[in-house]
């Protein structure tokens, strides 16, 4: 297998390849204070540190670092990396634009920061990567607060101060405060709209939305991109997540090969719909006709397989842009020898993987026999209304879904811990009782998907279901499904 080629290159030319939008990244000297008017400094001892450690004020790798996230397929001797990310900052008016900047000593190409920002709904928009000089980064959306990560490669270079502010004004870049070297750049706004069309694009062959999506109606909201995925089973407990997850045996969340969707520690703010389809192996094998398929939704908490700047979810997609949208790069090398065969880092691609499911997520969720294709929606792609977070007691365990609003429905599959869903409507159905009490309120989250209320956060101005179901008799939770595993589902 061919030398990974991320282990000798910097953190931008292999490992964190970005494009579009941009960030300052000051020149090795003297720490520069940041005393123009309006930056907000981040304190450097504030940020959830994934394999960094403060050294003489400074943020650095520590001597264990991480690796590149517990999914990817690497080799050995890759240099460790790590994350820092850091609280979210409320601003004075909403923008689509912020000024950030990084100050580093050593190879400013190891540095890598990252920004978002929260939407008019409520969700974050996706990370925007920076190139290593510019000034300012463009987001998808108008957004009120905004937050800032950084990574950093190897162990010669670090981190020591960090700043974000609004523009000043509109127009051009301002240019206090700024080397005279840097030329104002505008980089794409990945707004994830139009596309390639091709096979998992969400629309039809003409190129319109599919029936029922969006643009039938102002009342309709954007329905998530949806593509047809391999899905392969992640194991490796005991590893860590891209995000920093120790990895249990009984997991429920995903790995995507891209950065930009890669929730915070333990957190559901990009959450996918997995749906099985009965095709199994690469073939795609099996029973499709008389498939009954099982759901679950899960945060994403890694980064992988294969690749890791493929965000073939996006319009815009960061890399592999000949490619059709929804089309992974390995499933490309694999199917139809794409780049030669080969992946980002030049090995030999073995199977065409677009996402990585946790054991959890691929035995009790699923409930796959082997590794198989799949439906996703990414469901931060669409628009949320009425945003509820899945909450269990024990902070880890999944929350059975059903087709109805009771134990006397089928369970079609699991919502993972801290999955964030939209609801769709509510409807009055058996009673439980969890974190959030106890209550005869069901949620519906998706097509015949229905959890009860009780083990959600939000999502209570949902309107009602247009056709209730009749109210039932409240009963015992239904012992979980087979195949059981370590820990059980919560809810009924």
């Amino acid at each position: 297998m061919p030398e990974r080629r991320c282990a000798h290159t910097s953190i931008r030319g292999g490992r964190w390849a970005v494009v579009g939008a941009l960030i300052l990244l000051l020149p090795v000297g003297p720490r520069p204070a940041l005393a123009e008017t309006g930056w907000i400094s981040q304190e450097l001892t504030s940020a959830d540190r994934i394999g960094l450690v403060l050294d003489a004020g400074s943020l650095r790798v520590g001597e264990a670092g991480t690796d590149n996230g517990a999914s990817l397929r690497k080799e050995q001797g890759a240099r460790a990396v790590g994350l820092a990310t850091f609280p979210e900052h409320r601003l004075d008016r909403a923008t689509d634009t912020i000024d950030v900047r990084v100050g580093s000593a050593g190879d400013p190409e190891d540095v890598l920061a990252e920004v978002r920002g929260v939407r008019v709904d409520g969700m974050w928009t996706e990370w925007h990567p920076a190139p290593e000089r510019g000034g300012r980064v463009t987001l998808s959306d108008d957004v009120t607060r905004v937050q800032l990560r950084v990574g950093i490669d190897g162990a010669d270079t670090a981190v020591t101060e960090l700043g974000v502010r609004l523009p000043e004004g509109t127009g051009d870049m301002p240019s206090a405060g700024l080397p005279d070297d840097l030329a104002p750049q505008n980089g794409p706004r990945p707004d994830g709209e139009g596309g390639g069309g091709g096979e998992g694009s969400g629309e039809d062959d003409d190129g319109d939305p599919p029936e029922g999506g969006a643009g039938q109606g102002d009342d309709i909201p954007e329905r998530p991109f949806s593509a047809r995925l391999f899905a392969t089973r992640i194991g490796l407990v005991g590893g860590t997540t891209a995000n920093g997850h120790v990895i249990r045996p009984d997991d429920h969340f995903v790995a995507l090969p891209s950065r930009r969707g890669l929730a915070t520690r333990g957190g559901g703010e990009y959450t996918v719909r997995v749906c099985g389809t009965g095709e199994l192996g690469p073939e795609g094998k099996g029973d499709t006709e008389g498939h009954t398929p099982r759901c679950a939704y899960l945060p994403v908490w890694d980064v992988g397989p294969w690749n890791t700047t493929d965000d073939h979810w996006n319009a815009d997609r960061q890399s592999w842009r000949d490619l059709d949208r929804g089309r992974p790069q390995a499933q490309a090398a694999y199917a139809q020898g794409h780049n030669g065969g080969l992946d980002g880092f030049g090995r030999r691609v073995r199977n065409p993987a677009g996402i990585d499911l946790a054991d959890g997520a691929f035995n009790a969720g699923l409930q796959l026999p082997t590794n198989g294709w799949v439906q996703v929606d990414y469901l931060w792609t669409g628009e949320y209304r009425h945003r509820t977070e899945i909450g269990t007691a024990t902070r880890r365990d999944p929350v059975v879904l059903r087709s109805g609003p009771g134990p006397e429905h089928s369970t079609v599959g699991l919502a993972a811990h801290k999955a964030n869903v939209d609801v769709i409507c509510t409807v009055t159905g058996a009673s439980a009782t969890g974190p959030q009490g106890t209550d005869d309120t069901w949620y519906r989250i998706g097509e015949d998907h229905y959890v009860p209320a009780v083990f959600a956060d939000g999502g209570g101005d949902a309107p009602v279901c247009a056709e209730p179901t009749e109210p039932t008799e409240p009963v015992e939770p239904a012992e979980p499904t087979e195949p059981a595993e370590p820990a059980e589902p919560e809810g009924f």
